[in-house]
């Protein structure tokens, strides 16, 4: 009985390694900056002992759209409105402060915690082919856990809620389940603009699966549906800022509060590129997104390519700001990582050995007044 007992939950273990092998990370990335944070009164001498205290930046904006709701006009700071920021990861911290009562920036530093692990869990789901152990498990999901810009799981920031959606989207699409896909999209559409891009990613899935013949002609309907909702959330934003502010494009046209206008990315590319300090750092990360969109094109994965190409082509056509957050929180940038680190076992360690020493130092410098990191 003792021997079948064992049996049965070492075969549990294995059908369902992405489940606790999440978990396993998802703890370990949280001890992880929890640790480092405890360096930043050393290094900075600033008062830093409370969760909520990792709430800056952005999470602020995130936290006016919470205790606020959408600015009517411009005017909260300056011509700044929070327009931009889409409403996904609000709504999903709105019930952590309203029903347990928490504070709004604390609301939303446990809601992006908990969408890291379902950033894990959709990673895994969306590379599980290409996993044939507990260890291939374990360095994909780390790739997610220990992520150069893990930051951005635990300081509120819609990051993690972005990855594990357009995970989900591709994992969905790889399984031909179109409707599913396409409510996936549409949420990832309702959560950063970028989002838009994978109706882009099905339409091309949709040509390739005409293009080898494969399907029923009853499946027309049901793939056409699914592309359709892909752009459903953003689609219900614009409808609300209509309604609300009289602007459906606020979130472009409010892009003007941070000094952005729009123009050639490869010009932005080319002139940040002679720059100096962290304007060229950000220009290279760019070229580094858009070398691994073109490896992902190579093998033969055109929808993740031009979905990487388009999200980092888009920001780029202000300027390089943010740029690691924008590459390193995409499902299809780190797919090509993992693509990569497969073909060579040695390389692993140099790369979490790299990946966590920038980690700690994001980390650190999350608390100064450093424009590293925003």
């Amino acid at each position: 009985m003792h021997v079948r007992s064992s049996r049965e939950a070492s075969g549990w273990l294995r059908g369902h390694r992405e489940w606790w092998v999440a978990l396993v990370l998802f703890v370990a990335s949280n001890a992880f900056v929890w640790g480092v944070g405890k360096a930043v009164p050393w290094e900075l001498g600033t008062d830093h002992g409370k969760t909520a205290d990792f709430c800056r930046w952005d999470c602020v904006w995130f936290q006016s759209v919470v205790d606020d709701g959408y600015d009517f006009e411009p005017g909260r700071q300056g011509i700044r409105v929070n327009w931009v920021d889409f409403p996904l990861f609000p709504l999903s911290a709105a019930p952590l402060k309203y029903v347990l009562h928490l504070s709004s920036a604390l609301a939303l530093i446990v809601a992006s915690k908990c969408t890291l692990y379902a950033s894990i869990l959709c990673f895994l789901l969306m590379v599980r082919e290409e996993l044939n152990s507990t260890y291939d498990y374990l360095m994909a999901g780390s790739l997610v856990a220990f992520n150069p810009y893990v930051i951005y799981a635990h300081v509120g920031y819609s990051e993690p809620l972005y990855f594990a959606l357009a995970a989900l989207a591709f994992f969905l699409l790889k399984q031909n389940r179109w409707i599913s896909s396409g409510i996936a999209g549409g949420f990832l559409s309702a959560t950063r603009m970028v989002g838009c891009l994978f109706a882009l990613s099905y339409l091309i899935a949709c040509l390739g699966r005409v293009r080898r013949g494969g399907g029923k002609s009853d499946d027309a309907l049901t793939i056409f549906l699914g592309l359709l909702l892909c752009p459903a959330g953003v689609a219900l934003y614009m409808l609300y800022l209509y309604h609300h502010a009289g602007d459906a494009l606020g979130f472009l046209h409010a892009q003007v509060g941070w000094h952005r206008e729009m123009g050639n990315p490869f010009v932005v590319l080319a002139h940040s590129l002679r720059e100096h300090g962290w304007v060229k750092y950000w220009a290279l990360t760019a070229g580094v997104g858009l070398v691994a969109s073109g490896w992902l094109f190579l093998r033969r994965e055109p929808g993740m390519a031009a979905f990487l190409a388009g999200a980092v082509l888009i920001p780029l056509c202000a300027d390089t700001m943010c740029m690691p957050r924008y590459v390193w929180w995409q499902p299809p940038f780190l797919y090509a990582i993992f693509s990569v680190l497969k073909r060579g076992p040695l390389w692993h360690p140099l790369y979490f050995w790299l990946a966590g020493g920038v980690a700690s130092v994001v980390i650190i410098l999350w608390f100064s007044i450093s424009g590293f990191v925003i």
